[in-house]
């Protein structure tokens, strides 16, 4: 693999040559990928000189306009496309719904930008990092900075009513994933149905609606909004 630099009219392009083979090479322009043929010198013009390959001309993409392959994070089911090809969306506007885990994932738009082809219809099962949707990016050359990870403080778990504390038949729902706390939508006591949303989860970039998998009464909840939770922590306890 051989890596290259170029700035053309003030844009700066980052080339990866991945693979060479007769004339054909595949390269990457910006994590863009691209199968370009290599024209071959005549032999009269380079008698004095290894015979060299020179890369066709490249259409480089316009600034700040980078396509990007939108992958399942996750193998599952599409659930509902929300998008159509040719759509402008913006980011944060939630592209595609995938139900992975016993749990309901929106795909998200990483920044504003162009559907551009959608690869998946409703229903059908797809496996980890299959392509979803090819998506141009009009924001894919400015950085996103990344936010600090926070810190978790182990902080005193709040008692709730005695009854909870006492319950011998109180069920832990345990986080399927490693993320962050966004909401909680039941409080201790509650009475929830099966279907019933009673967290939402970010993970991988994701928002994961976690929901009651049968009838019961919230007995404890063990996190809060904003909080980081690993795989298996105990989100909350129901009866």
């Amino acid at each position: 693999m051989k890596k290259f630099k170029f700035k053309i009219n003030g844009s700066e392009y980052e080339v990866l040559i991945n693979e060479i083979e007769q004339n054909i090479a595949e390269i990457e322009v910006n994590g863009t990928p691209f199968t370009v043929e290599i024209e071959k010198q005549d032999k009269a013009s380079s008698m004095n000189r290894k015979a060299a390959g020179k890369v066709a001309a490249i259409k480089t993409p316009s600034r700040s306009v980078v396509a990007n392959a939108i992958k399942a994070p996750l193998p599952g089911n599409v659930m509902k496309i929300l998008v159509s090809n040719g759509q402008n969306v913006k980011r944060g506007d939630v592209l595609l719904t995938m139900e992975s885990m016993k749990m309901e994932n929106n795909i998200l738009a990483e920044h504003d930008g162009i559907i551009r082809h959608i690869h998946v219809q409703q229903g059908q099962s797809v496996m980890q990092d299959d392509l979803l949707i090819d998506f141009e990016g009009t924001e894919a050359e400015i950085p996103v900075a990344q936010a600090p990870k926070a810190e978790v403080k182990e902080t005193p778990r709040q008692e709730s009513a005695p009854a909870a504390a006492s319950s011998a038949y109180a069920k832990p729902m345990r986080s399927p994933l490693p993320g962050s706390i966004l909401k909680v939508a039941v409080s201790a006591g509650q009475h929830v149905k099966r279907g019933d949303l009673l967290l939402t989860l970010e993970s991988m970039k994701m928002e994961n609606s976690i929901y009651a998998e049968k009838n019961g009464i919230v007995r404890k909840i063990h996190v809060q909004p904003g909080q980081a939770v690993m795989q298996d922590d105990v989100l909350l306890d129901i009866e």
